[in-house]
């Protein structure tokens, strides 16, 4: 097992490609893989929200986070999300992933259900003590509706229980405040944003790295806006910062909903660079006709974006 505790950069949550019917497409996901290890980022994130964990089953998480290890061989740490809607559900999940070799795991709020801080901490606390791999707090109420609150995630932190989050709410002020409660309380935590904005997150001290699904299509430019930013190279950072910010068009190109529309530009992207073989979603989320794929593609191609060989 990796050790994560200098972990650092850019570590994509990587989407899942489907075939036709709905099935994982586990050829697809390893040359996905691939292409996000050969163009440099620091880890993945699997079966995250942009993985559509919640519309795949039990075997199909262990079989997207087992094959994702498989095609690392060890090269980068794989943070596995297993979150579900109760503690013993969760933690199924969470054996099943460290049993395929997955460095640490993830873990949001349960969804559906409002809890409260303190069923989340008893919540975080059978996890860390069923499982032996680091745990890191997903921290994302807009999908959740509940929001892990600074004091739970110091206390967790302090007691061991968590060794990092990823926290999804785009709320940069939040994250400073998070980052100086850490840095008072001298405990030990990695933080991570689920944020296309490298260059500014990469400047704030106490935050270690970005969780951005930009990064599955142009992973090179967010390592490099995140890197150059890191060494004091601001002008270089700022230009591959550019073409993160203007592949996100990329990502409302095709219909559907928000998440449709994100995802599915996504595929439709590596569609048409050759990296995944069909831009399908899980059913009802839209996935992208020839007309949007073409329109997708043309785009990807003005921007650039290539495969590197």
């Amino acid at each position: 097992m990796t050790d994560l505790t200098a972990l650092s950069g850019i570590v994509p949550p990587i989407l899942t490609p489907l075939m036709p019917d709905g099935q994982v497409d586990l050829r697809s996901l390893m040359r996905l893989t691939r292409y996000l290890m050969i163009n440099g980022v620091h880890g993945i994130w699997a079966c995250g929200t942009t993985g559509e964990f919640a519309c795949i089953d039990a075997e199909e998480r262990e079989h997207v986070t087992g094959t994702i290890v498989d095609t690392l061989d060890g090269k980068l740490p794989v943070i596995a999300n297993v979150s579900d809607c109760s503690t013993r559900l969760t933690i199924g999940h969470a054996r099943r992933a460290v049993a395929v070799g997955a460095d640490a795991i993830a873990v949001t709020p349960p969804y559906y259900y409002g809890n409260s801080q303190e069923e989340l901490l008893h919540m975080y606390r059978e996890v860390g003590d069923a499982i032996d791999a680091p745990l890191y707090i997903y921290n994302i109420p807009s999908t959740v509706k509940t929001r892990v609150e600074i004091p739970t995630i110091i206390e967790l932190a302090r007691e061991g229980t968590v060794a990092g989050i990823k926290d999804s709410q785009g709320d940069l002020p939040w994250a400073r405040e998070l980052a100086s409660a850490v840095a008072e309380a001298g405990v030990p935590l990695r933080i991570f944003l689920g944020s296309k904005a490298m260059t500014e997150v990469a400047l704030i001290p106490g935050l270690h790295g970005c969780i951005p699904g930009i990064a599955n299509v142009v992973p090179r430019a967010c390592v490099d806006a995140w890197e150059q930013s890191e060494r004091g190279n601001l002008d270089a950072a700022r230009t591959a910062q550019h073409l993160v910010d203007a592949a996100m068009g990329l990502l409302d190109m095709t219909s559907g909903g928000r998440h449709a529309r994100s995802f599915g530009g996504m595929k439709a992207s590596l569609v048409s660079l050759g990296v995944i073989t069909h831009p399908t979603m899980s059913s009802p989320l839209h996935t992208a006709d020839a007309t949007e794929i073409a329109a997708v593609g043309e785009r990807t191609r003005e921007l650039g974006i290539t495969v590197r060989k």
